[in-house]
């Protein structure tokens, strides 16, 4: 998270970036606060990345908002499972930063075309 908050920080200024350190805080904060895009980590405390998904995905307010996968699981078995799953992408740890940003910056200029959200985009 240290380093998704200095990237952001850095390249980002005009992104709101909200921080939950497991999955039933961060689908606490997608239900208030319905993010643009969220960044889930497979391995985490509690219930793992795909739990967190699956919850996001049965909940009518948070079901449409893509989640990207993070994760140092790097197989390609790994990386296919998450896309079964319903993760939109699957970022590889360590993370190649240039490819991370420009992938981000990708994804907020396909947003601005199609949703204007006042005081930037939110991120979980």
């Amino acid at each position: 998270m240290l380093l998704m908050r200095h990237l952001f920080r850095k390249k980002f200024p005009g992104v709101i970036m909200l921080e939950a350190e497991t999955a039933e805080r961060g689908v606490e904060l997608a239900l208030t606060c319905r993010p643009s895009l969220i960044l889930m980590d497979i391995l985490l405390p509690g219930l793992d990345g795909y739990e967190g998904l699956e919850r996001l995905r049965n909940l009518k307010e948070t079901t449409a908002i893509p989640v990207w996968a993070i994760s140092a699981l790097a197989m390609e078995e790994d990386v296919r499972r998450a896309l079964d799953a319903g993760f939109v992408r699957y970022i590889r740890k360590p993370l190649n930063v240039e490819d991370f940003t420009g992938e981000i910056e990708h994804f907020l200029a396909e947003q601005s075309k199609t949703r204007q959200v006042p005081g930037g985009y939110d991120l979980v």
